[in-house]
Formats: structure tokens, C-alpha cells, sequence
């Protein structure tokens, strides 16, 4: 039996809940019976027609596609219930689609006038040919009218916004699902009822540095029934992962000109350093090994921004070779910056990252007092420097959006302010976490117990244990900066807590298998080595301050010695010296 595909497309949300898609199944099973033909039905749901949409990533597009490759027979029938369902472009674009169609073999049947078409119809008859050019003229006309009114509102509804007045604009695309934007124009959107919940499930799956994959499977399992029985959609949830909505923000282009809407929707991410977070975890999981998608291999390090190669000051990530954890220079592995794609063992850097945190543990509870003032101004250093760029952003916006000056340079520059502020709320974040820390919700006995239970050895050394993600979020509550570097053979690890003028530096020491632990202080942002030898220290400052950097490294040499001990107790083995002496 021959197959005659019914082509049904609408646009328009409110259309999809109207009569439309019923009309159209209607009319394609009713000559599908007249004319003893098989049908099928091909449906672009939400599907513009008037920029071509449907035919480049839509399912008419694919349907030309396999009557191409033969996939579906030429002598095929394609029912649609107007020819402005097939495009509603340019008349002499439209024009070249439908002779297109016609030159396959297809034969092309309108429903609302049962008119039919072939290729000999129209060579025979030029008749049809001038109807089917004026339908399509007539179609455009519409929908540049359409769109002329619709820009005309969208305009007004965005300088109410402005206003600070609530809109509601769904003539320029589509909300995401876990909003509810069943009100008005003038309405403010709202949390949806039923998906606001799931979505921030998803998001805390997200944040806890799972992949698409396994969130996809846990909203499949969860919750089959909130979609009719169909599985979530991959692209869907990843779309979601990277929104701007999470934060309230929608970006709108209207007549080539781009308008940023603050606080069009609610919130679902609790704070913009959430979001930020979101996005680093999202390019971690870009570089997992793409062999089993299904399975996370959960490196301590990638995409936090800590980890930095000395010598390039670029990123290090993390890889595996032949099955063990390394972390590679990203700038040397692409050949940029000079630098050369070398590479360290994995677990070797990161005990060292779980001494420091420990470390940092027990002198938060030296003195409490002196260092959250000290975390509280930091806070507040760079609150005012967040508002600074934060109108800096605001003033260009503003610029760029009433075509004032060179946009591609506007562009360029804002797009430099963005990741300027960007580093800031991170920084502010992760200050204001280490503040939460060091005030405490416990006895210090109480945190310590907490954290080395969470840190046990065969935790830190399964790449696969999830909850290596809950360490994570500690080296980013704690850690400013780590640099790595390889001299003459030697490896040296530096790592920089947020707040704190203190470095703490493991290398090796004379040769294979020794090593060293020492500190390095930061004074007027210079780093001078503290050693108990008067000798080392020639800048005149820090000869005012000897006695007090001695007594620092005395300190960080016990506290070495007590959290070596600690670290002991759950598993952990002694440091493995000759690993800072990789190549000898």
C-alpha cells in the first residue's frame, strides 16, 4: 500500500493546547481512507516555519532527508492541511521548497481545499503553480505582520520590566519547563507546581558533580509518571544545566538588538555563586573519559580553576593513564602559552591538598576571633569591588542595548567585566564559607571527627567513590590556589587557603626519595621563605617579624606531625617521596 505522510506542525504553545493538532490528524485520516493510502504521521510540535526552522532542524527537514536517501519511497504522498504548514518563508525560498518536493516524486495534497499536486500537474497546469506562489506570498505577509506586532509587544513588555513591573512574554520563545507561566503578560512568572521541585532535585544532583546520564536515569525512575509515562529528555536537562534562567535571567534579541532581563524569573539556584559552581562542574565533566559515559571518574581537582601549573599559570586537569590518575597542563597539552604538556601523579598532589585542609582545620581553632575579622574584611574588600564592576556591567549593557558605540568592542569588554565579576562572587563565596567553617556549628572535635571520617583512605583512593564529590566542595570552600611545578626533576607543590597569607610548600629535598614540608609567607603580596635560619631572610620587613615567623614554622611543623598521625589512623600510608622526583 502506498504511504502517505501527513505533515503536521504548529508553533505556538497555546496552539499545541487548542484544536489544532486534532484538526489536522482529522483531516490526514480522512483522505488517507478516501484514497486507500497508509498513513503516517510526522509532527513538529513548537516548530517556527517562517525563518525555515522546520526544514533544517525540523522533522520535515529529516522526512526530505530519507526521501533522498530512499529511505521512504518517491512515490510517496505528503498531506498537509495548507501549504503555509510547510514553510512560510520568502515566496521564491518557499517556492524552491515546494518544486523541490514535487521534483522527488512526492505528491503534495492540501487538505483545506483537497487540491493535489505533482510534477506533472503542474507542467500541465501553471495555474496551480501561480496559486501555490500567491498562498505562499499571502502566508509570509502574515507572518511578517504577525511579527511586527509581536516585536511591538515584546518591546513594550521589556521596558516594563525596566520599570520593575511584572511581565510575562511568551511571544519570544519558550519558558523553561519548571516555571509556570500559565498568567498574564502582566502576571509574574512563577515556581511550576509540579516541576519547580524536580528541577531542583536534578540541580542538587548537579552540584553534587553528577553527570547528565545519571541524572537523567534518576528523574527516569523517580518520576515516569510526570511526563506520561515518557523518559526525560537528555537535551532538555542539559539545556538546563547550563540556563541562565537558573539565576532569573533571560536574554532576549529583538530587531538585532539584545536585551539582559534580571529577575524575570524566580530563582532556582539558591545564589549566583551556585550557578557559578554549576558551570565549573559542568566543564568538569566535559573532560571525564568518554569511553563509559555512564561512569564517573570523580578527580578532586578538574574543574575547580585551583589547580595551575606554575610555570604557565594556566589549568591543570585531570586524565587517566593506563588506568591511574594523572593532572596535565591544558596550556602545554594544546601547545599555547609556550608551555609543555607534562603531568603529575594524581594521588600525590591530593594527599597533599588533604594535609593542608587539616591543617587548616587546626589553626582555625588556634585563634577564631582574629581570623574571622580577618575573613570579614576580605568579604567586604571585595563586596566593593563586586558593586564597582557590577555597574561597570550595567552601564555597558545599557549602551549595547541602545546601539550606542562599537558593539563588537562593547561586547568584547563586557564580556571581560563578566568573568571579572564572575571571579568575584566566587571569591566572596568561598570567603564566606570559610567563615561559616571557622565560626563552626560544633565542638572543633566535633568538625575534625566529620572530616576524617569523610576523607578515609579507601574513599580518597576509589577515582569512582561519589563521595569524593563531598571532598571536593571542601577543597573549594578552603583552597585559593594550588601551583605545581617540576625543576630539574623535582616536583614542588604550593598551595595558597582562601584568607591567608600562609603557602605551604611540598618538595623534594636533595635528592630521591627525600622530601620537605616548609611554609612561605606573603608580605605587600611578595612571598619571602620563613625558616628558623636568620640567614634566608634579607627583605628588612621580615627581620621586624622573625620571631613571630619562626614561631609560624614551628607551628605548621607540628601541626605537619599531628595530621600525619590523624591521617594514619584512617588508612592513609606515609608520602611517597621518590614521586617528587618523577624522572630520576
Amino acid at each position: 500500500m502506498t504511504q502517505m505522510y501527513s505533515y503536521i506542525r504548529w508553533s505556538s504553545d497555546r496552539q499545541e493546547l487548542g484544536t489544532t493538532l486534532q484538526r489536522q490528524i482529522t483531516g490526514a485520516k480522512e483522505f488517507a481512507i478516501q484514497q486507500g493510502l497508509e498513513l503516517v504521521e510526522v509532527i513538529d510540535a513548537g516548530v517556527s516555519a517562517f525563518k525555515g526552522k522546520n526544514t533544517t532542524d525540523g522533522k520535515l527537514g529529516d522526512f526530505i532527508a530519507a526521501v533522498e536517501a530512499k529511505a521512504i519511497p518517491s512515490d510517496s504522498w505528503l498531506y498537509v492541511e495548507n501549504l503555509d504548514r510547510l514553510t512560510r518563508q520568502e515566496v521564491t525560498t518557499a517556492q524552491e521548497l515546494f518544486l523541490k518536493l514535487l521534483r522527488l516524486g512526492l505528491t503534495v495534497v492540501t487538505g483545506m481545499d483537497k487540491r493535489v499536486y505533482t510534477i506533472e500537474s503542474v507542467n500541465q497546469n501553471p495555474t496551480d503553480l501561480m496559486l501555490s506562489i500567491l498562498l505562499f506570498s499571502r502566508a509570509n505577509e502574515e507572518s511578517k505582520t504577525k511579527q511586527a506586532r509581536t516585536i511591538g509587544n515584546v518591546e513594550t513588555l521589556i521596558e516594563r520590566h525596566k520599570k520593575g513591573e511584572p511581565v510575562n512574554i511568551k511571544s519570544a520563545g519558550k519558558h523553561p519547563f519548571w516555571v509556570d507561566d500559565s498568567g498574564s503578560q502582566y502576571e509574574a512568572i512563577k515556581p511550576h507546581p509540579k516541576y519547580w521541585q524536580i528541577a531542583r532535585e536534578a540541580l542538587d544532583m548537579f552540584l553534587e558533580g553528577h553527570g547528565i546520564y545519571k541524572v537523567k536515569r534518576y528523574l527516569d525512575d523517580q518520576y515516569p509518571n510526570e511526563l506520561n509515562g515518557k523518559e526525560w529528555d537528555y537535551q532538555v536537562i542539559k539545556r538546563m544545566r547550563e540556563s541562565r534562567a537558573l539565576i532569573g535571567e533571560r536574554t532576549l534579541n529583538v530587531q538585532k538588538r539584545t536585551y539582559i532581563l534580571e529577575n524575570y524569573y524566580p530563582a532556582l539556584c539558591k545564589s549566583e555563586s551556585e550557578f557559578l559552581r554549576l558551570q565549573e562542574l559542568r566543564v568538569q565533566n566535559g573532560h571525564k573519559s568518554k569511553r563509559d559515559p555512564n561512569k564517573d571518574n570523580i578527580k578532586l581537582m578538574s574543574g575547580l580553576s585551583i589547580l595551575r601549573c606554575a610555570r604557565c599559570k594556566g589549568t591543570m586537569h585531570g586524565y587517566l593513564n593506563k588506568g591511574k590518575p594523572r593532572y596535565i597542563c591544558v596550556n602545554g597539552k594544546h601547545k599555547q602559552k609556550g608551555c609543555s604538556a607534562w603531568s603529575v601523579t594524581a594521588p600525590l598532589v591530593e594527599q597533599c591538598i588533604i594535609i593542608c585542609l587539616l591543617m587548616e582545620y587546626l589553626d582555625s581553632s588556634r585563634d577564631t576571633s582574629q581570623n574571622v575579622s580577618d575573613i570579614e574584611s576580605a568579604i567586604a574588600s571585595k563586596q566593593n569591588l563586586l558593586e564597582t564592576c557590577s555597574n561597570k556591567v550595567k552601564n555597558l549593557v545599557s549602551l549595547v542595548e541602545n546601539g550606542v558605540g562599537n558593539i563588537s568592542e562593547l561586547s568584547d569588554r563586557l564580556i571581560e567585566l563578566g568573568k571579572e565579576r564572575d571571579g568575584l562572587i566566587k571569591q566572596i563565596s568561598n570567603l564566606s564559607d570559610k567563615k561559616i567553617l571557622m565560626e563552626g556549628k560544633g565542638s572543633f572535635e566535633d568538625t575534625m571527627i566529620d572530616f576524617i571520617g569523610m576523607i578515609r583512605w579507601d574513599t580518597f583512593n576509589d577515582i569512582t567513590d561519589e563521595s569524593r564529590n563531598k571532598i571536593r566542595n571542601n577543597i573549594s570552600s578552603i583552597v585559593e590556589t594550588v601551583f605545581l611545578d617540576k625543576i630539574d626533576g623535582c616536583l614542588s607543590i604550593k598551595v595558597k587557603c582562601i584568607g591567608s597569607d600562609i603557602i605551604y610548600v611540598f618538595t623534594g629535598d636533595m635528592m630521591k626519595p627525600q622530601w620537605k614540608f616548609y611554609t612561605e609567607h606573603y608580605v605587600d603580596g611578595e612571598s619571602y621563605l620563613v625558616s628558623t635560619n636568620d640567614d634566608l631572610l634579607s627583605h628588612e620587613k621580615m627581620k621586624t617579624i622573625i620571631k613571630t615567623e619562626k614561631e609560624i614554622q614551628n607551628t605548621y611543623q607540628k601541626y605537619l606531625k599531628t595530621v600525619m598521625g590523624l591521617l594514619s589512623t584512617v588508612g592513609y600510608p606515609e608520602i611517597n617521596g621518590s614521586a617528587f622526583w618523577p624522572n630520576r
